[in-house]
């Protein structure tokens, strides 16, 4: 259900928060630079000094979210501690993956 309202709501969380709508144009252009590099498309070297040379305002490193959690049952029998042997352990992790290494 999350991911439903996500997508119906997209351009509004996009509008609210800049890089979502940011993400989006790197995704774009991902699958822009994909295409151009698979159909073997000749370039101009026009293509390659249309920008300027830019520096990165910060790091270039993608955030990435995780969570983790570890349980393991013990217990107390004729004074005696008691564990179980097998600890139970549980992880979400999240991040983007262009794929862009592929290139």
């Amino acid at each position: 259900r999350y991911a439903e309202a996500f997508t119906q709501n997209f351009d509004l969380i996009a509008e609210r928060k800049s890089v979502v709508s940011q993400l989006r144009e790197v995704a774009k252009a991902s699958v822009m630079a994909k295409y151009l590099l698979e159909s073997g498309a000749a370039l101009g070297e026009g293509w390659f000094s249309v920008g300027l040379e830019a520096t990165p305002p910060c790091c270039l490193e993608v955030p990435q979210l995780w969570n983790s959690m570890g349980s393991k049952q013990v217990s107390v029998k004729d004074g005696v501690i008691e564990t179980s042997n097998a600890p139970k352990s549980h992880g979400i992790y999240g991040g983007v993956d262009f794929g862009i290494d592929r290139f």
